[in-house]
């Protein structure tokens, strides 16, 4: 209850955050260059503390790592107070030291979570964090649009000062006995400990397909964060205000989450995420290609649903199969392998867009995650098919 409670009072924070950060920038360059630039530099610096991530989740108490990431976190959140023009700069080192704290933050949350509940309550307990981010996205905007017209963008980063600070002290009362696995003490050992929990993915099958399969819906994630804007403003024509409309959709599909993951619990988790990925795909067509608000409202509602079911599976594939003492390393490598193919979706993107347009764009690379889809699914047959010839 602590742990959630925390993270979603932390989320909103950081949602609003995020509205006031993309104000602040364009309202002081008037620039879509500078909010891209952040976006960017925030994706490509991630990569090497997400490494580092993993090992300090493995390496330290994870209940003080997620009490001092969020304590330390109140101090940056609100520094950003003082963004003027000519302290622009200052906004891309304390964007980029919040993010860093939040990925060892989110790192040592998962990990955490293992510890606390047991095994077969995995699935649901995640489903709750997802539930809760989903209302979190349905709240923030309007609240944020509501806070920035009566006072203005400072106050949304005090806002997400506040919430660091409560989540901190939040997560101070967890009850939580450390069990300490791995002490690196030199940078040979931090690689030699990196590349140790890397290792691991070997000898679990389950893991390794998931981490093929969601590289490419991260680059599909991105394409959509791409073109959700010319989506609204070209083939809906409803301006491109209307992607406020898109995060209410997605997070109405993300509300319905719960109650399916307990009709879902009977099946093979890989096999639900799998059979999910591949209706995420079926949804990026039907978002690429239509030209009718309410077939492309009712596809993200889905798409809210699938995405959700898809990121709650992906998380207690890990938790359930991975040794406790290497789950910090082997999700920061879920997360670095989720943001090199977004910075690749943010490579390729606009290339594709100017030459074959939104819908063809979408079908390339779903064409591609069908096709990795169904091979998991032969490949898996195969493998049961094997077995049971042996048994018999």
């Amino acid at each position: 209850m602590l742990l959630t409670t925390g993270g979603f009072i932390s989320s909103i924070g950081d949602y609003l955050y995020n509205i006031g950060i993309v104000i602040s920038l364009y309202s002081v360059t008037k620039s879509i260059g500078a909010v891209t630039l952040m976006w960017l530099s925030r994706a490509v610096l991630r990569i090497p503390v997400q490494y580092l991530a993993g090992i300090i989740t493995d390496s330290c108490n994870k209940k003080r790592i997620i009490v001092l990431t969020n304590l330390i976190s109140v101090a940056i959140a609100f520094l950003f107070i003082f963004l003027t023009k000519e302290t622009l700069w200052i906004a891309y080192i304390l964007a980029f030291l919040l993010q860093s704290l939040n990925d060892i933050d989110v790192s040592s949350e998962t990990a955490l979570l293992p510890e606390l509940v047991p095994k077969e309550e995995l699935s649901y307990a995640n489903s709750v964090f997802s539930v809760l981010e989903s209302v979190s996205i349905f709240l923030s905007p309007a609240i944020a649009g509501i806070i920035y017209k009566v006072y203005d963008s400072n106050i949304l980063f005090k806002i997400n000062a506040l919430s660091f600070l409560i989540a901190g002290i939040l997560f101070n009362f967890i009850k939580y006995s450390c069990k300490k696995s791995i002490e690196p003490k030199s940078k040979f050992e931090l690689i030699k400990s990196g590349k140790e929990g890397y290792s691991i993915l070997s000898k679990y099958t389950d893991v390794k397909n998931l981490f093929i399969l969601v590289s490419v819906y991260a680059l599909l994630g991105r394409f959509y964060e791409t073109y959700k804007v010319a989506v609204a403003d070209v083939l809906l024509k409803i301006n491109a205000d209307g992607i406020i409309y898109f995060d209410y959709a997605l997070a109405i599909g993300g509300l319905l989450v719960p109650l399916i993951i307990k009709a879902l619990s009977k099946y093979k988790q890989l096999n639900v995420f799998i059979m999910t990925s591949l209706l995420i795909s079926l949804g990026y067509i039907v978002f690429g290609y239509s030209n009718s608000f309410v077939i492309t409202f009712i596809s993200l509602i889905v798409l809210g649903t699938t995405f959700s079911i898809q990121g709650i599976y992906s998380k207690t594939i890990i938790q359930k199969n991975i040794p406790q003492e290497y789950i910090g390393r082997v999700f920061s490598f879920y997360k670095i392998l989720l943001t090199a193919f977004a910075i690749l979706g943010l490579v390729i993107a606009n290339p594709l867009y100017n030459t074959v347009g939104i819908g063809n764009a979408f079908l390339i690379i779903v064409i591609i995650s069908i096709v990795l889809c169904i091979k998991q699914l032969i490949k898996k047959d195969k493998k049961l098919t094997i077995t049971q010839d042996k048994s018999a």
